[in-house]
């Protein structure tokens, strides 16, 4: 673990004080990952020692997936065979509907519905396991690297920066291992199911479906490269304002002996007004 493994940039110097950035607006472009691709082989490293856990995760997730799929394929069944009753019931060239088959349909649909619910509750109980043991790994990992650091990285990082890191970042790094590794499981098995079952159903309908799929594309990449560089900012004006607030209630007494509350108060107001505005509106457009 590195303690620049997350999005922000370090402090350079020759700027004065801890939190030497710029002004609350000066983070409008998101950084970029230093070495993603050597910071996803960490985190691959670290899901090394679960790999049964997460292979199970990934086997529960694909099958209460496609149990959700089959389930509208089946219950479809019943529809039809209502259908086919009342009809032959109007037209009297039948015996009506046949409940007894409607009611077997009902059934397996019922059971296919329920397994899938029972398969997701346990991919999400192992998975919430996992992340919470690699969330104290990476804990305990940042604090045997902070003992190790020189004095200058401490000069050039304010206290409540450091602490975001240990705290806020391995947070997020735990909620997305908790929801969105599952999720894009389900997610991708759900495209590719859909698509199988509407080809059986209507290969001519699926194609005109799927004309709409490059213009949603296109929305999906603008509303994600809006969005990204909202969600960095969140996570670089955490620190800040971390790092203010610490500072702040660390040196309370030299900060009121040089009648420094005001400045304090707008330098505050000034970092978190640009968190809550990136933190709404990554929100917003993430939802």
């Amino acid at each position: 673990m590195t303690m620049h493994g997350r999005s922000s940039s370090p402090q350079r110097k020759g700027s004065s004080g801890p939190m030497r950035r710029g002004g609350p607006m000066a983070m409008m472009k998101g950084d970029k990952a230093r070495d993603f691709k050597g910071t996803m082989g960490k985190l691959l490293d670290y899901l090394g020692a679960y790999k049964l856990g997460v292979l199970i995760v990934l086997i529960f997730a694909i099958a209460s997936t496609v149990f959700n799929i089959i389930g509208p394929k089946i219950l479809g069944r019943a529809t039809t065979t209502l259908f086919e009753g009342v009809m032959a019931s109007i037209s009297g060239s039948g015996e009506g509907i046949d409940f007894d088959t409607i009611g077997n349909i009902v059934v397996w649909t019922a059971a296919l519905y329920l397994t899938s619910t029972l398969f997701s509750y346990i991919q999400g109980w192992i998975m919430s396991g996992i992340s919470i043991d690699i969330t104290y790994r990476f804990r305990k990992d940042i604090a045997d690297k902070i003992n190790r650091m020189p004095f200058k990285y401490f000069d050039n990082t304010s206290q409540g920066e450091v602490l975001s890191r240990i705290t806020n970042d391995v947070d997020t790094v735990n909620q997305t291992l908790n929801q969105s590794l599952s999720q894009m499981i389900s997610s991708l098995v759900t495209v590719i199911g859909v698509l199988v079952m509407m080809f059986t159903i209507s290969w001519k309908m699926t194609l005109v479906a799927l004309t709409i799929l490059p213009l949603s594309g296109l929305v999906v990449i603008l509303i994600v490269r809006q969005s990204q560089k909202y969600f960095d900012q969140q996570q670089e004006y955490l620190g800040h304002v971390n790092g203010h607030v610490e500072e702040m209630f660390g040196s309370h007494l030299v900060m009121k002996a040089f009648n420094g509350e005001v400045n304090s108060v707008r330098k505050f107001s000034g970092l978190n007004d640009t968190l809550y505005l990136s933190a709404w509106k990554s929100q917003f457009l993430s939802g």
